[in-house]
């Protein structure tokens, strides 16, 4: 029941490929030879019958890709021609494969909502495309549409003609996922229409998914005009493509078709996926369609039987027979009627479920989020800031799955219902997910997890691997030969469907009454131990081994350390507000805002309308609020936020709203936060921008002058964060950047830089005095190979102020570690002075200060390390260090990606003190692989030594001989 990921292959199909086209198969290149030419001759009946089945024009090209939809969709994004960015609309149950790629070629991408049916809303969709149609043409890029003709986690279908007119009566482009709905639906490229506009631009399906489909490419119908790119360099250049090729000239072929499949292509793959399509038109979508039509309502009847089973994208809108489900269980037996709380309500775990059915029923499911990860956490009523508690509890920083954590991933069990079964086993399955829903939870406490594979297994189950491995091929005497992995039989085979639930429920007995016994030990102990004693205890949404014991007992469950009032998040709780809207752009500043938060504007009453956020006002700021913990109350309106219900007695409150935008700033100050001088505690949701995730910046983009780019938010929203956090920067400050050519240098100035558009984004002052004024100093020493000169061109052609100052090391102390430090410190300080600067912006990251933190322990006896913001009295100047939370590989990454100017010579002097500190650097590295959130902690334990100044008013004390408040550790 799981063709939705993969058909299954049909006799008949590989005897006729085994007896007729094998014995005479040849390379598809060459039209001379007689086995070539009936190839070739196969080989285009099949793009023919796949041409006429999706009824494609002239204008239309047929081209097989890969092996599947993936490689489709990639090879349209390369031959796609397109001056600008474009603005990309997507719908709200995109496959992973119609969503990522877009992400990483769209200036912004909008995810479209749903309607009250849980179809895609088509009210929704025109006023995104009236309002970005407008925004298009002022930017000169076009407008990409891309939805799923079907959800391939709810089988709800999408009317394609409708979404196709519109689209296109408004200038767009619109691409159509068929991967899911092409084996039981009709593909039209070009349906007859009043005006003409219910075309579609491109549709591409992945043939394996049919029945017949197994080693078959992907497909991708597109018009011809959209290949003009591919015609200067084709996605997969190669043989085959080119018309002529000289010594230092290439001429492509013009024709698409030809020019888009270099090399030898998957021949046999193509002509199966030839006779598929025509095996499904043989059959006829209509009589398809209205068989899909049958299963669902038979589904759906059959479903309300069990009130404790829930179906996902409800029962309104027209689907394919698909069904994702979970399985609720609450406290006693099982559900006997559908009148019960959610209170304190638990679910079966999907992973388990899937598992059960495959052992008791032999039925095939698939468990997870189907790769649709923003659709399931709509489905199943998580918000944003409850994604990303998961997020950070599932990964690490350096994005490594946590094993431990694994089983706490949300998800669902998806089945399908075929169309090619008989009455007899669609009434099987059925039967089945109705006995799992109810008794399922009985047959947990005898199941095994094992948390580094997610596999669950009967604690019976003695068998080893039971898979077939190519290794036991052997041509050892001249034959080739295998052997079958030995077996115990674990019993008969039932002779029918009947007898296999008969067997199913007399074994559900059996166990129950065992389970009632007293000296009974549940099989998963160790886990169960794990998530009682976990601090993520909070999160989990899935019945323990011992919990499911309990309840069979009448018993209390098991205590636990941190407190499980149930599950934190229900399904269809969350209200249709599922698009965020922070992507519309008739308020640049909070377009401008959006990029670096984690933000999202909602609209809890589903009415439809395109735009529903709170605009950002001259003196809303929004970073003001970065510092505060998220569970902190706001007295501001909860109107754009997300409404989410929750059971009585979670973490979570029941009103979760977008992140409070501005609190009127403090008098003279930009961008300050108030700080509770007793609490100095870091978020946890400022750590997860450190993660190298899939936010890290694909390219980068001019900010409006040429040479500066943005960085990307994993680096910005850290360094806004302490900015803000420790009010570095005011209303007319005047900040001096010590350039020393290190990535971390190079990446302060390109944020300080890109922190003054944003502050101009905020402001609507036209002098611009509130806006801070930034320059660079660089000190040139006197050492071999210390070569400044790119560094220097590279702050000319960006315009910025700069100083450069030579400085003679003969007067100074050779043998002093800190001669370096000592004598840039004091360059610095005098140019400052000279110029009237009076702030100094120094470019230690969280690395370094957390190095700085250990060497004090380490050698000093003292907790101490660097600050973020320091008041030197004595020379009327201030030290802040902006990039105090962000992470080195993360600052690496931009620099590296921008190509930024790197000075590489290291100061011979400050040699042994760099050892010192990358010594202690990768002491932190070894730890994080053990710990993955070290980092987390060492911000909150030395959070309170950061803004010392400004939690007692105690001002440090500096000897500009020496060196200020160790500055270089």
């Amino acid at each position: 029941c799981d063709f939705t990921a993969s058909g299954l292959s049909l006799k008949f199909f590989e005897e006729f490929i085994s007896n007729e086209v094998l014995p005479e198969y040849a390379n598809v290149h060459s039209f001379l030879a007689g086995m070539s030419c009936q190839t070739t001759t196969y080989r285009n009946d099949a793009k023919n019958i796949i041409k006429e089945a999706v009824n494609a024009s002239d204008d239309d090209a047929l081209i097989f890709c890969g092996s599947g939809t993936t490689g489709a969709i990639h090879k349209l994004i390369h031959n796609i021609n397109l001056n600008e960015a474009p603005i990309v609309l997507v719908g709200p149950f995109e496959h992973h494969s119609n969503l990522l790629p877009w992400r990483h070629l769209a200036q912004k991408v909008i995810r479209l909502k749903t309607n009250s049916d849980g179809g895609v809303s088509m009210s929704y969709l025109e006023d995104a495309l009236r309002a970005e149609s407008k925004t298009a043409k002022k930017l000169g890029c076009q407008i990409l549409v891309c939805l799923s003709a079907a959800s391939n986690v709810t089988g709800i279908l999408v009317d394609t003609n409708a979404a196709s007119s519109l689209v296109h009566r408004y200038g767009g482009i619109i691409f159509w996922d068929y991967a899911t709905a092409a084996p039981y639906v009709e593909m039209n490229m070009n349906p007859p229409s009043k005006g003409g506009d219910s075309y579609k631009d491109a549709l591409f399906f992945s043939v394996h998914k049919f029945v017949g489909g197994p080693q078959t490419p992907g497909i991708l119908v597109a018009k011809k005009r959209l290949f003009e790119a591919g015609e200067t360099f084709p996605h997969q250049s190669g043989g085959g493509t080119v018309n002529f090729v000289r010594r230092e000239h290439t001429s492509y072929f013009k024709e698409v078709e030809v020019r888009e499949e270099g090399g030898t292509p998957a021949i046999i793959e193509s002509i199966r996926a030839g006779m598929v399509i025509q095996l499904k038109e043989a059959i006829g979508t209509r009589l398809i369609q209205k068989r899909e039509e049958d299963l669902v309502h038979i589904a759906w009847s059959r479903f309300a039987e069990c009130p404790n089973l829930v179906i996902l994208g409800g029962s309104k809108a027209k689907r394919i027979a698909i069904f994702s489900f979970l399985v609720r269980h609450t406290r006693g037996s099982y559900v006997k009627d559908s009148k019960y709380r959610e209170d304190n309500c638990l679910f079966i775990h999907h992973d388990f479920i899937c598992a059960l059915l495959n052992d008791l029923f032999g039925i095939q499911s698939r468990s997870g989020c189907a790769c649709a990860g923003p659709y399931a956490l709509d489905l199943l009523g998580i918000n944003e800031e409850m994604a990303i508690s998961y997020e950070d509890t599932l990964i690490s920083k350096d994005n490594e799955e946590i094993f431990d954590h694994k089983i706490l991933r949300p998800g669902f069990t998806r089945v399908n219902l075929p169309f090619f079964y008989p009455d007899e086993e669609i009434d099987f399955i059925i039967d089945a997910i109705i006995f799992i829903a109810k008794y399922a939870w009985t047959f947990l406490p005898f199941y095994e997890l094992d948390q580094n594979t997610g596999q669950w297994r009967y604690c019976k189950d003695k068998r080893t691997d039971m898979s077939k491995h190519l290794s036991y091929i052997s041509y050892d005497q001249g034959v080739m030969r295998w052997r079958k992995p030995t077996s115990k039989s674990a019993g008969p085979v039932p002779s029918s469907h009947a007898e296999c639930l008969s067997l199913a429920k007399s074994l559900q007995q059996s166990l129950e009454s065992v389970l009632r016994k007293s000296n009974f030990g549940v099989t998963n102990e160790r886990v169960d131990r794990y998530w009682l004693h976990s601090k993520y205890n909070n999160l989990r949404w899935f019945l323990l081994s011992s919990e499911a014991a309990a309840d069979a007992r009448g018993l209390p469950r098991p205590a636990s350390q941190y407190p499980n009032t149930g599950s934190p998040w229900h399904p269809g709780c969350i209200e249709r507000c599922f698009c965020p809207d922070l992507a519309k752009t008739d308020n640049e500043s909070l377009l401008r805002l959006c990029k670096y938060t984690n933000a999202r504007g909602m609209n809890p009453m589903g009415d439809g309308k395109y735009a529903h956020y709170k605009k950002v006002s001259r003196n809303d700021n929004y970073y003001n609020n970065l510092g505060r913990s998220s569970s902190e109350g706001s007295t501001e309106s909860n109107s754009g936020g997300d409404v989410v219900c929750f059971p009585r007695g979670s973490n979570y409150s029941r009103v979760s709203p977008t992140r409070v935008i501005s609190r009127s700033p403090r008098i003279g100050r930009l961008g300050t936060c108030e700080r509770n001088p007793n609490n100095y505690q870091i978020p946890r949701n400022m750590m997860s921008s450190y993660r190298n995730s899939s936010s890290s910046p694909k390219r980068y983009s001019s900010s409006g002058e040429a040479g500066w780019y943005s960085p990307p938010p994993p680096l910005m929203r850290p360094t806004v964060q302490a900015i803000r956090l420790f009010s570095m920067i005011q209303a007319g400050d005047r900040v001096l950047i010590h350039l020393s050519g290190g990535k971390s240098s190079m990446a302060l100035l390109h944020c300080l830089h890109e922190y003054q558009n944003i502050l101009l984004q905020e402001n609507s002052d036209p002098t611009n005095k509130n806006i801070f004024e930034i320059g660079a100093v660089v000190v040139a020493l006197p050492y071999e190979n210390y070569d400044l000169q790119p560094l220097i061109s590279y702050l000319k052609s960006l315009g910025v102020t700069f100083y450069y100052e030579r400085q003679d090391m003969n007067t100074y102390c050779s043998h002093s570690l800190d001669l370096c430090s000592s004598v840039k410190q004091r360059v610095i300080y005098n140019v400052a002075r000279r110029y009237g600067y009076n702030v100094l912006a120094l470019a230690q990251n969280l690395d370094e200060m957390a190095a700085s933190f250990l060497s004090s322990v380490f050698n000093n006896g003292s907790i101490q390390t660097m600050e973020a913001n320091v008041e030197l009295k004595d020379l009327n100047l201030r030290l802040i260090r902006p990039l105090a939370f962000c992470r080195e590989n993360v600052i690496a990454s931009f620099v590296d990606n921008a190509k930024l100017p790197v000075l590489k010579t290291i100061c011979p002097i400050c040699e042994q003190s760099r050892l010192e500190q990358n010594r202690l650097k990768e002491m932190l590295v070894t730890e994080e692989f053990n710990n993955p959130n070290l980092f987390s902690s060492i911000v909150n334990a030395i959070s309170p030594l950061l803004h010392l100044s400004s939690q007692s008013d105690v001002v440090m004390e500096t000897d500009t001989t020496t060196k200020v408040v160790s500055w270089t550790k």
